[in-house]
């Protein structure tokens, strides 16, 4: 977990095998970011994205009005509906984009500060597939 209590949280991609970076940390695998923190998610590829494994962007206090899943292959249609009627009535809306342009629109709407949560999926098998 990177805390950054007292600066905002802003991503970048450090390479194309599975690295982001968080201000100085990197970060190997899949994250959740917040304003203010960034959390390791143990995901690994699109399909093990669920309601349930998003549950802590729930739990963020105050809580976030955007959630982008960030991911270079899409979300099972089914799975992607329900998460966004799940978070609706809370108030959040999701949208999945490219990692590169969740990422983006991550930091600037933090630098806005915005209440927004970013969920990046780093596929091993897309490092792979360049070999």
């Amino acid at each position: 977990m990177l805390d950054n209590s007292s600066r905002e949280t802003s991503l970048a991609a450090e390479d194309e095998e599975e690295r982001v970076k968080s201000d100085t940390l990197h970060m190997n695998g899949s994250i959740i970011a917040f304003p203010h923190s960034c959390f390791l998610w143990n995901v690994k590829e699109p399909k093990d994205v669920t309601a349930e494994s998003l549950a802590m962007v729930v739990l963020c206090k105050p809580a976030v009005e955007f959630l982008f899943i960030g991911s270079n292959r899409p979300l099972p249609p089914r799975e992607l509906n329900k998460i966004k009627r799940e978070f609706k009535p809370r108030g959040i809306i999701v949208e999945q984009l490219d990692l590169t342009n969740a990422m983006g629109t991550f930091n600037i709407l933090n630098g806005e500060d915005r209440r927004v949560a970013v969920a990046l999926i780093m596929d091993p098998s897309m490092g792979k597939d360049k070999h």
